[in-house]
């Protein structure tokens, strides 16, 4: 079915820009591990650069899938700006998204061609930042914001979100050199509870930095 033969070659197509890159991937190379006619990649995507588009698309639509829920929960807080709820949900977002990039939740294929385009932007970064990663920091933003009964600028806010991501990305990257180091056989279930935990005190720190400062 034509619908196979689409989904077969994003298949293939996650596995290629993993290993390659965009640059490095050949349209030939991803038809052949489809076991389908290479014209199939322009008939469906228009080519190299469309298959990649859809490729970051369905990350996106994947992602926002698994974060639905907290989402939904997001707009309720939203409206209150209550500070324990934001607090709660802000762990609840940072839990969501370590189980998303640290564990088996994304295909390995998938969290590779994220990273790639993360740490090496190309011409369709836009897609997922504007898509994902803007929206995603943004609310993780508010949150730390309303949590901390606005005390901390949204601008501060932004500027401790990305430490708090950057830990999670930079395990992700030298897992194998940093599991070595901290003596860990893998990045199994305990190892991700003791990264949440690090990230929870980093947020408790955070707040409570700026609570102490303001009785100052």
């Amino acid at each position: 079915m034509p619908n196979d033969s689409k989904a077969k070659l994003l298949l293939s197509a996650f596995e290629e820009f993993a290993k390659n890159g965009f640059f490095g991937a050949s349209t030939r190379d991803i038809a052949a591990k489809a076991n389908i006619n290479i014209s199939s990649i322009l008939y469906y995507f228009g080519g190299k650069k469309g298959i990649y588009t859809a490729a970051l698309k369905n990350i996106v639509n994947v992602v926002n899938d698994m974060t639905a829920d907290l989402t939904a929960q997001y707009q309720v807080v939203q409206k209150s700006e209550n500070q324990q709820d934001a607090a709660q949900l802000l762990k609840d977002f940072m839990q969501r998204f370590l189980m998303i990039i640290c564990s088996e939740t994304l295909s390995i294929d998938m969290k590779k061609v994220f990273l790639s385009e993360y740490s090496c932007p190309t011409e369709e970064f836009s897609i997922l930042y504007d898509e994902l990663i803007r929206p995603f920091h943004d609310k993780i933003s508010n949150l730390l914001h309303w949590a901390s009964a606005k005390k901390i600028t949204l601008k501060d806010c932004y500027f401790y979100v990305i430490t708090l991501f950057s830990t999670f990305f930079v395990f992700i990257s030298r897992e194998d050199n940093i599991c070595k180091i901290m003596e860990w056989d893998k990045a199994d279930e305990k190892v991700l509870d003791k990264l949440l935990n690090y990230t929870n005190k980093q947020i408790d720190f955070i707040l409570s930095a700026f609570s102490q400062e303001n009785k100052k």
